[in-house]
């Protein structure tokens, strides 16, 4: 059996990088799970170099942008059966200057650029590490007890993306950078999405607010509490095909809106054939009595004769 292959791209200057001993860790955690490690360090992320790759790995790419050719590359992989784990930390794509919601909203998937705190008993003056406790049900999340994540942001996700990671409905807030005042300042108190996750075609897509869970940090880092089950988990399930039935209800629901789409085309079109009917019944009518107006009367044909 072939081993399951997982490409990490590093061109585009991300932060998620295993050649760093901050990431020692993670790298030998996908080794221990038998997969095969490639790096794309020389070059765009293209149709070859995702060629019988099983999952790709962005990990928070800073100040580098992707190209609208890549985007593509990377919803074909996915869409064609590729897994993709996507990371970004707070402040997302506005701090980070990158475009990775170009990349994630392909699949419903925004992260916001903001950061998630928490006040509890525990972190007082530590408020950005966040104690997940309460688990929602998923492959991912079995036997997940507690888990510590720190410096987040929170994703906005559509219809078709689930929440996988998300905080307590009270005690906590978001903060948004004020580029003016340079500081960060209070947004909204409410309940946030940390992760979440989505399947598209044939692939599985998840995206991951925060990257510290990757590192050696000894507080919020791999080794703290669950984080080393639940990443373990993502890998996993991210390298699991979707089920045959789940890939005909994706071409259905696609059908479906393509049908709603075309329906919606032709209203359109009738619209403006209606429109452009009505119009030139009009003109018609003014150049008829236009004629009517201009043509010489008796008198006037004798006066110029």
């Amino acid at each position: 059996m072939l081993k399951k292959s997982v490409l990490i791209d590093l061109t585009h200057n991300e932060m998620l990088n295993t050649n760093e001993d901050e990431f020692k860790e993670f790298l030998n955690l996908l080794k221990r799970l038998d997969l095969k490690i490639k790096k794309n360090e020389n070059g765009q992320i293209t149709k070859d170099i995702l060629e019988n790759i099983d999952l790709l790995i962005i990990g928070n790419p800073i100040d580098d942008f992707f190209s609208s050719l890549e985007i593509k590359h990377v919803v074909d992989h996915v869409r064609s059966g590729g897994g993709l784990l996507l990371l970004s930390e707070y402040g997302s794509d506005s701090l980070q200057k990158t475009n990775l919601n170009d990349v994630s909203g392909k699949f419903g998937i925004f992260f916001e650029k903001n950061l998630i705190k928490e006040m509890n008993d525990n972190n007082q003056n530590c408020t950005s590490i966040l104690h997940i406790q309460d688990f929602l049900k998923h492959q991912i999340t079995k036997n997940l007890r507690e888990m510590i994540i720190g410096g987040a942001c929170s994703l906005f996700i559509n219809k078709e993306v689930k929440p996988l990671l998300q905080t307590k409905d009270h005690s906590v807030w978001s903060e948004v950078y004020n580029n003016n005042s340079e500081k960060w300042t209070k947004d909204k108190e409410e309940q946030q999405i940390i992760a979440a996750y989505t399947e598209f075609g044939q692939g599985k897509v998840v995206a991951l607010g925060d990257i510290d869970i990757f590192t050696l940090n000894s507080r919020i880092g791999l080794n703290s509490f669950d984080n080393r089950k639940f990443v373990q988990n993502v890998i996993n399930w991210l390298i699991t095909p979707v089920k045959e039935s789940k890939v005909m209800t994706f071409i259905l629901n696609l059908l479906g809106d393509l049908q709603y789409g075309i329906k919606e085309t032709n209203k359109v079109l009738n619209n403006i054939i209606e429109t452009m009917t009505i119009l030139e019944k009009r003109i018609s009518y003014l150049e008829n009595n236009s004629k009517i107006f201009t043509h010489p009367t008796d008198s006037e044909e004798s006066f110029k004769t």
